[in-house]
């Protein structure tokens, strides 16, 4: 989800981050992909400085107002069909949409591989 785009600053409903989670549930695979995410994020901006001195340009972190991933696709990610949830994605579906889960809402499907 983080090479799809996915903003990994967003924050659930109770102010937390997918990090956050990953961290609360002791899913290292997942920390260390958002390590190596950060410093990758990290070398791209110092090198977009270095070369245009201005930054790396404007992500939008925004959020996904309005944008739902659908049904299938969270059903999909649950049961770890990474092909399934890669494919919504490759034909326009946003990384930063979101779903509910139980009285949660707001949850991005990276947010939801932490839990």
């Amino acid at each position: 989800m983080l090479r799809a785009g996915a903003d990994a600053a967003l924050r659930s409903e109770v102010g937390k981050s997918a990090l956050q989670y990953a961290k609360e549930k002791g899913d290292s695979a997942c920390v260390e992909a958002f390590r190596k995410h950060l410093a990758d994020a990290d070398a791209g901006r110092r090198e977009a400085t270095a070369v245009g001195g201005a930054g790396a340009g404007g992500t939008s972190s925004g959020g996904a107002s309005g944008l739902a991933v659908p049904d299938e696709v969270v059903l999909a990610a649950e049961r770890g069909d990474e092909a399934e949830v890669l494919a919504w994605l490759d034909g326009g579906g946003r990384a930063d949409a979101t779903y509910e889960r139980g009285e949660v809402s707001g949850i991005t499907l990276l947010m939801g591989a932490a839990f």
